[in-house]
């Protein structure tokens, strides 16, 4: 999923210009960076903005593997301006519901009028656009869905990792959240900035020199495993981009509920739903031309990869 949080951004920023982009700045398109979980020290956490940034980047079925049935809404606003003059505004909203046996439902809209929901239960993925009917198929991989529901949630990290750079952090103790005791960590803007560190693709250039002015919020990790339970951010970035200067306003809220409820993940209605055969085709294809580039994405049930093969060629 393609977030529009700043790809808006980047899209007020440029000018209206497209660029080619150098084979020099490709390194990462194709390769899946490990999406394994660290862990994470609470106790550092609640001093060291780079611990804190180790809890908040946790996919969110690290979540899930840790609190086990649960809800989560997430809001984000995203405003930027140049010279004081609004250019891009959007704000938008994520519910995730967690139900047993890995079922999840996920709905995502913003005020740009796009949205797109996702169910998962019985083994069977459904998903559809706003306004539209729903789509049905088996996951493509077996861990299709887990990274479908980690998408959802994405914006909690994003939003930290662009304000992280300005961020000084002070324990503020023990509370009670959701039902379980969690460590309040107050965020406000550091004294002094850390250097941003660099970016291997020209259209995120714009991020090394970027400033953070007036950052506050509060972030409530669970004291025991270390996943946010809720986090509240808001902050100016400062940013150069083709030699215009603009400031980016943005915030985030995220906060988990009904923790160990079971959510009832139900079936979309069949009178909605379109059955959609699997892209069987499109995946080996993929996977055939990207031998030696990319990992392979059709795996077998035990996780291992299927051997690519070409075009026509007869299926085990």
């Amino acid at each position: 999923m393609i977030r529009p949080l700043f790809a808006c951004v980047l899209v007020a920023a440029s000018c209206g210009r497209s660029q080619g982009v150098p084979d020099r700045d490709l390194r990462g398109l194709v390769e899946i960076k490990d999406r394994g979980p660290q862990k994470v020290d609470v106790e550092r956490a609640t001093k060291d903005p780079d611990a804190l940034s180790v809890a908040l980047a946790a996919p969110h079925h690290v979540v899930t593997a840790a609190l086990g049935l649960h809800s989560v809404t997430i809001a984000t606003a995203t405003h930027v301006s140049e010279n004081g003059k609004p250019t891009t505004d959007l704000d938008d909203k994520t519910l995730i519901q967690v139900g047993d046996k890995g079922a999840f439902y996920a709905l995502y809209t913003n005020s740009a009028d796009y949205g797109r929901e996702a169910v998962f239960v019985g083994g069977k993925l459904y998903l559809r656009p706003r306004y539209q009917r729903w789509h049905e198929r088996a996951p493509e991989a077996p861990d299709e869905p887990e990274q479908l529901e980690d998408q959802f949630a994405e914006p909690v990290a994003a939003t930290w990792d662009l304000l992280a750079p300005g961020a000084e952090l002070s324990d503020r103790g023990v509370v009670q959240i959701a039902g379980r005791a969690g460590r309040k960590i107050e965020v406000r803007s550091a004294a002094a900035q850390k250097k941003p560190p660099s970016e291997p693709l020209s259209q995120r250039a714009w991020r090394e020199s970027r400033t953070i002015e007036g950052l506050t919020g509060e972030v409530i990790l669970d004291a025991e495993k270390g996943v946010p339970l809720s986090v509240k951010l808001s902050g100016t970035v400062g940013f150069l981009r083709d030699g215009r200067r603009f400031a980016m306003q943005v915030s985030v809220q995220s906060d988990i509920s009904e923790i160990g409820k079971v959510a009832d993940i139900a079936v979309p209605a069949t009178e909605d739903v379109v059955a959609t055969p699997e892209r069987l085709r499109e995946v080996d294809d993929r996977d055939f031309l990207l031998q030696g580039i990319a990992p392979p994405l059709r795996k077998n049930t035990d996780g291992t990869a299927v051997a690519p093969q070409p075009k026509g060629a007869a299926k085990k």
